[in-house]
């Protein structure tokens, strides 16, 4: 019987999911043996509150934390039949936060609105092979809203292709900026153009979960805690260097008088 595991990760310390001798995967196939599947190769740079993986054994959550680097968690587990496939999950929910330089917020709803739906989104992912094969997928929510300096979208979907969270990131701000019209977009999703996108930063992504039907994990609050404090640290420090450049670039401002 095969096992799925929650898994958390600070992106900023690892390169990637998979693919890499620093990729979490890597990490995560020393605690647990074989991955038997992912529920999202993340990149570079992206953090994770809930991917999963699976493997066929079962080990108590304290110890394979023990056995993990620093910045990598799992949290929670659940047995599955055999033949689950972890890629088929009923929904998955992404966040993307941008720093907010005056883009109108309204533009950017019509933007997300637009791009919500089933469509090809070719335009908006990195597609290998040849470019006219389609990226046909569904999302079902795509948020927009600002929280004093920054902007926060938060996107909800079947599965999202390589590279197309982070270019419908930077298309919704390019909208507010004035960059991309509804008519623009609206033409790369008709008539797709791979490679017309580019990509917003990955560190401004969290993969915040993946749900599935009949799946009931056995959370453990031991490490769920850890997480929640590790995270809860690095943002207040994150914070106080941000400060710091503010109050920098201020002061250096005061030498223009």
């Amino acid at each position: 019987m095969p096992y799925l595991y929650r898994v958390a990760y600070d992106g900023a310390l690892f390169h990637g999911f998979t693919g890499h001798q620093n990729s979490v995967e890597r990490a995560l196939r020393r605690a647990l043996g074989e991955i038997l599947g992912r529920g999202s190769r993340t990149d570079p740079g992206v953090s994770a509150v809930a991917n999963v993986v699976m493997a066929s054994r079962v080990l108590p959550v304290g110890y394979i934390n023990s056995r993990l680097p620093r910045g990598v968690w799992v949290w929670a587990v659940a047995s599955v039949p055999d033949g689950f496939n972890p890629r088929r999950a009923r929904a998955r929910e992404y966040l993307y936060v941008a720093p907010h330089w005056g883009e109108d917020l309204e533009a950017m709803r019509e933007a997300a609105g637009l791009l919500t739906g089933t469509h090809n989104y070719a335009s908006f992912a990195k597609m290998r092979g040849s470019r006219g094969v389609p990226a046909v997928t569904t999302i079902y929510r795509i948020d927009v809203e600002l929280a004093g300096s920054l902007v926060i979208m938060r996107f909800v979907g079947r599965g999202f292709r390589n590279k197309m969270l982070r270019k419908l990131a930077w298309a919704i701000l390019a909208a507010g900026r004035g960059v991309l019209r509804l008519g623009d977009l609206k033409e790369l999703l008709e008539n797709p153009r791979p490679g017309a996108v580019p990509s917003a930063p990955a560190e401004g992504l969290v993969l915040l979960n993946i749900e599935y039907d009949g799946v009931s994990f056995q959370v453990d609050a031991a490490a769920l805690r850890s997480v929640y404090r590790y995270f809860l640290s690095k943002a207040r420090s994150l914070a106080a260097r941000a400060a710091a450049l503010e109050t920098a670039g201020k002061a250096l401002a005061l030498w223009e008088d």
